[in-house]
């Protein structure tokens, strides 16, 4: 037996955790910090909450990318392991 279909859904989690995982994890940190920091003057804390929306927006678009490409996940990992 070949887990050979296994193996196809780790590479699109990998993928996805290179391409769209990073804004997620700093969409969450910056509305979270921005939540939390009551004594700030309320313009910093709105362009902080700003900036983890955005990043969160950032996610849905690279999660919708890969959800819409065409490429192969083997082929994408491959490219993105040669250009980094």
């Amino acid at each position: 037996m070949t887990n050979d279909g296994v193996g196809g859904m780790w590479d699109g989690c990998e993928l996805w955790l290179r391409r769209a995982g990073g804004f997620l994890l700093m969409g969450a940190g910056l509305t979270g910090y921005a939540a939390v920091r009551e004594h700030w003057w309320l313009p910093w804390r709105l362009l902080v909450l700003v900036g983890g929306v955005g990043a969160f927006v950032g996610c849905g678009v690279e999660t919708w990318k890969l959800m819409r490409s065409r490429e192969s996940t083997k082929a994408a990992l491959d490219r993105e392991e040669a250009a980094g």
